[in-house]
């Protein structure tokens, strides 16, 4: 017997499909009080969620001329090992890494409605070469382009083509003691790195970034980076400790905001193409499975189903503490 059809590699399967529903389904079953009421309020909400799912608006849903940033997590590969960080623990297999052209066609269907483009990983510059070409498409578009870098792998080479693009480089640093170092990034590259990023402000001068991470475990460091950077007239961003599968321990100054979730316009692409709305937002319970994926799907056909804008609905009131990220701040870390 043939097949009806083929599922792609990347598609997500019906197991995804099943605990999307279920963690939608379940919460608002335990909420019906009377239980005549449960079979036909569960038999109406599968009804809801199945419309928002797979129903597509006819409306273009976005947030208006330049109200979107566009955020691609190119890879989950990296040359560190840092303890504040599990990405580097589930490398995207080679097969399941979106090809460049791809990513290339979502930035042109999305270019009017941009104010940034921000590639991040993992280690962005593993891929080097595609890093300076989606730099070259979004300078041709007039997209200002950022790219978070562990500041292991950057040349002059690299540095001085990217310079010319007018791009933002953001370096993580949280420490300045180099006996912390090899605990921190599970690597001894100190002195490499900090000749890194030395390079880094002589070639990009003022459109370099330092960022640092504010957990428990940097209390005592976060203070030396800043002066480190007011040294060398580097601007210098903090950003609180979110769990994204590390070891280390938020602080008592990272509470929550009490504003709306700004996160909601984001576009974020994972290595393999699926479509979040942010890359933290599998905590809300109808948002299990992505809302697409690039190499299958438009990216305009994506961001106009119905399920999509839900979803950023649901994220314009949630409370979660990812809301404190500079990704929920609604301006450009660039400056032309």
């Amino acid at each position: 017997m043939s097949l009806i059809y083929k599922r792609k590699p990347n598609q997500p399967s019906l197991t995804h499909t099943f605990y999307d529903y279920y963690g939608e389904i379940a919460p608002f079953a335990r909420r019906i009080d009377r239980n005549l009421l449960v079979v036909p309020m569960v038999v109406l909400k599968t009804i809801e969620w199945s419309i928002y799912r797979w129903y597509q608006t006819p409306i273009r849903r976005f947030y208006g001329v330049k109200g979107n940033e566009l955020i691609y997590m190119i890879t989950r590969r990296c040359t560190d090992r840092c303890s504040k960080c599990g990405i580097w623990k589930n490398p995207e297999p080679d097969g399941e890494h979106l090809p460049i052209s791809h990513f290339i066609d979502c930035l042109n269907r999305l270019r009017d409605n941009l104010y940034q483009v921000t590639l991040t990983g993992g280690e962005p510059l593993i891929y080097m070469d595609d890093v300076l070409l989606i730099a070259e498409e979004a300078r041709k578009r007039d997209v200002p382009m950022v790219t978070v870098t562990n500041g292991t792998l950057l040349n002059e080479g690299f540095l001085t083509r990217y310079a010319k693009l007018g791009h933002i480089l953001v370096i993580s640093l949280d420490t300045m003691d180099k006996n912390k170092w090899a605990e921190f990034r599970g690597r001894s590259h100190y002195d490499e790195v900090m000749g890194n990023i030395r390079l880094a402000r002589r070639i990009l001068g003022d459109r370099l970034r330092i960022q640092s991470v504010l957990a428990s475990e940097t209390l005592e460091d976060v203070a030396r980076v800043k002066a480190f950077c007011d040294e060398l007239m580097i601007s210098h961003v903090v950003q609180p400790y979110m769990d994204f599968g590390g070891t280390w321990h938020g602080t008592a100054t990272c509470g929550e905001t009490g504003v709306a979730c700004a996160a909601r316009k984001n576009i974020c692409i994972y290595p393999n193409g699926d479509v979040v709305k942010c890359f933290d937002h599998h905590r809300i319970p109808m948002t299990k499975e992505p809302l697409g994926n690039i190499d299958r799907e438009d990216i305009v056909s994506i961001l106009c189903k119905k399920r999509s804008t839900e979803v950023s609905r649901i994220m314009k009131g949630c409370n979660l503490p990812c809301k404190q990220l500079s990704c929920n701040i609604p301006k450009p870390v660039y400056n032309p």
